[in-house]
């Protein structure tokens, strides 16, 4: 008989032992879609509109990952509020587990995932993404792995998500970024079903962000980024007979090659950067002063370069600065002080006295100068491509605003000291420089003349300022 009660006594140990096991599991609704999980009895994922689907989950405290008993709302530990996780997630994390091995572990759910991506296999893939994404949330290249595989299940919404993330890992001046920042324009291009006000606030958010780098760039870098180099009065050799590589003939713009006498004048050693040109724009934005604009502008101008909300290109603050027209160019230069240079003025700080092709001397190279689509954009990448004077990017880079009208003709007639091009309007504007797009070494000259409109904007073109010496 005694042996009989005790075996009834060790059933209902063992029945209340297994259900004190399970008590603190709650039902909840899961998106088969994102993951996301929901305690509340709703039918849809309020991120992508999926039905959810019936799940049990653990209440596990976020800080010590301590697991809530049946009825508990916050953690007897630290007062932390519980939140739902997935019962196979849980079982999977050892206790205790260290930095090392859960690395190791997220990194096996990532290989799994990469196997199951290349056969196409998306939505498993991310299921092992997620797994591993909730052990090592922090991992660039993971995130960027889960916006590969929302991608391709048409999940573009959530995949902008993962990019931002990406993104925000990756350090400042990774040359990575550049291709997530693509992917990223794509989206925020695309009509993925962004709201308006997720929009505005995806451009708030940017623009935020930017002005901190701005900020920071501009504390470490802008007295660098603002220095001139002195260009002593004198006489240089402006101009080149030299036969073009296609036609076999000297371009006529060029002709003819002769000496010039400029006065001394001061030149920007780098091209203007996105920072510095970021607070000009702040000015102009806080205060509406255009007094220092060209009279003639058109009405309404802002200053702002084309894409300057959008593209990522402008994030970057040692990036020259792109897609100015003329007038901006002028009302920067106005605003900092200075001015424009003129063709002369540039092809000297260029050239040197000499009448060499490029900045360091004859002979091309390829390592001395920012050309090539590929090429690192960073103002100032080559010192050894520098002119005798000192200035950086004089081939390649960008092609930069210089303040004259553009005339074919005007070397023919044009005065052989301090020419100042044209006193008629022409209706375009003379640029000097190859740019990073230029598509042969030819265009690459110090002697290279290049005009556009006014109010013309082009992901090649810049400028750089110049000043009288006094």
């Amino acid at each position: 008989m005694r042996s009989f009660i005790a075996l009834i006594f060790a059933i209902v140990f063992f029945m209340v032992s297994s259900l004190a096991e399970t008590d603190n599991l709650v039902k909840a609704k899961r998106c088969p879609e994102c993951g996301q999980v929901y305690l509340e009895d709703i039918g849809f994922c309020g991120k992508d509109g999926k039905t959810l689907e019936d799940i049990e989950v653990e209440l596990c405290c976020p800080q010590c990952g301590e697991k809530g008993s049946a009825g508990e709302t916050f953690c007897r530990k630290d007062g932390k509020k519980l939140e739902p996780v997935s019962p196979k997630v849980v079982d999977e994390l050892p206790e205790n587990l260290t930095e090392e091995q859960a690395k190791e572990l997220a990194k096996k759910h990532i290989e799994k995932g990469n196997s199951l991506k290349e056969e196409a296999r998306f939505e498993e893939a991310l299921e092992e993404y997620k797994k591993a994404e909730s052990i090592s949330p922090s991992t660039a290249s993971l995130q960027y792995d889960l916006a590969g595989v929302y991608w391709q299940l048409g999940n573009k919404k959530e995949a902008l998500k993962h990019l931002d993330e990406c993104l925000r890992l990756i350090p400042p001046n990774n040359k990575e970024r550049a291709q997530v920042e693509s992917y990223i324009a794509m989206l925020e291009k695309a009509e993925i079903g962004l709201k308006p006000w997720e929009k505005e606030k995806r451009l708030e958010e940017k623009a935020k962000e930017r002005a901190e780098v701005m900020k920071k760039a501009l504390a470490e870098n802008k007295a660098k980024w603002s220095e001139t180099v002195l260009v002593p009065a004198g006489s240089f050799i402006m101009g080149s007979d030299e036969p073009d590589e296609m036609t076999k003939m000297a371009k006529l713009e060029e002709t003819p090659q002769r000496e010039v006498y400029l006065g001394a004048y001061y030149i920007d050693k780098y091209e203007v950067s996105n920072a510095i040109y970021w607070e000009f724009l702040d000015y102009i934005k806080t205060t509406g002063d255009h007094s220092k604009c060209y009279p003639g502008e058109p009405k309404g101008k802002d200053h702002t370069p084309d894409k300057w909300y959008e593209d990522r290109y402008y994030d970057h603050p040692d990036y020259p600065v792109v897609r100015v027209d003329w007038y901006d160019a002028y009302a920067f230069a106005a605003w900092a002080g200075k001015r424009l240079p003129t063709e002369a003025e540039w092809e000297k700080a260029a050239r040197g006295t000499d009448g060499r092709r490029f900045p360091w001397g004859d002979t091309f190279s390829s390592t001395r100068c920012n050309w090539g689509a590929t090429g690192p954009l960073v103002i100032g990448s080559y010192q050894t491509g520098n002119s005798i004077y000192g200035c950086y990017d004089m081939a390649g880079g960008v092609i930069e605003w210089c303040n004259d009208w553009f005339d074919r003709y005007y070397y023919k007639r044009s005065p052989n000291i301090d020419p100042k091009g044209p006193e008629h309007d022409t209706g375009v504007r003379s640029m000097r420089g190859g740019s990073l797009f230029a598509n042969a070494v030819y265009q690459l000259r110090c002697s290279k003349r290049s005009f556009g409109n006014p109010d013309e904007r082009n992901k090649a073109v810049g400028f750089r300022c110049a000043a009288d010496a006094k």
